[in-house]
């Protein structure tokens, strides 16, 4: 297009350089004083270039203005557009980052719940096995004790036939006597 209209421009030129150069030198009748003054011959070039540009020019200049202003409307367009879409998005990941906090909030509470669980069950298992552990050496001490008192009863039983038949061997003086109880002290403390 800027060709045909620089094409019309020279077109334009070389007809219309005559008239100019005509009614410069004053018409160019052997110094004859122009029939048509040189303000309408400026008129009617003005007239004619502005013609020319508008028939050729202006369109496409036209045309090339409204492309330009269709192009800078669609791109606010679809800026607008991204904008909004890019806000949706934020608005969804906003959502789905709040969602996940609070499934991480809810895990962490399940969290301690179990955790606490845990330490209850830890705790009861403790005590239960301490009783158990509490009882059995109850028990083990009841039966310690009464083998123990078993064993100081065969012993006493032992030692007090033991005695017996000492002294029936012996026809007992009071000395012998004394000797015995203290002999019988002694194994009876040996034994403990």
């Amino acid at each position: 297009m800027s060709v045909k209209v620089c094409r019309s421009g020279w077109l334009v030129a070389a007809v219309l350089w005559p008239v100019v150069v005509l009614a410069a030198e004053g018409g160019g009748h052997g110094g004859k004083a122009a029939v048509i003054p040189p303000t309408v011959w400026g008129i009617i070039i003005f007239g004619t270039v502005l013609a020319i540009l508008w028939w050729k020019a202006f369109p496409p200049i036209t045309a090339a203005l409204e492309k330009r202003a269709k192009l800078i409307e669609d791109s606010l367009k679809a800026a607008e557009k991204a904008k909004a879409e890019a806000e949706a998005i934020m608005a969804k990941h906003e959502a789905s980052l709040e969602a996940a906090r609070a499934e991480a909030r809810a895990i962490i509470d399940e969290g301690k719940a179990d955790a606490i669980k845990v330490k209850e069950d830890i705790v009861a298992s403790a005590r239960r096995d301490a009783e158990e552990l509490t009882d059995r050496a109850r028990r083990e001490i009841e039966l310690a004790k009464r083998a123990a008192v078993d064993e100081l009863h065969r012993r006493s039983v032992e030692l007090s036939l033991d005695i017996a038949a000492k002294v029936i061997r012996k026809t007992l003086r009071p000395g012998d006597h004394d000797e015995l109880i203290k002999e019988s002290i002694r194994r009876y403390q040996g034994v403990k």
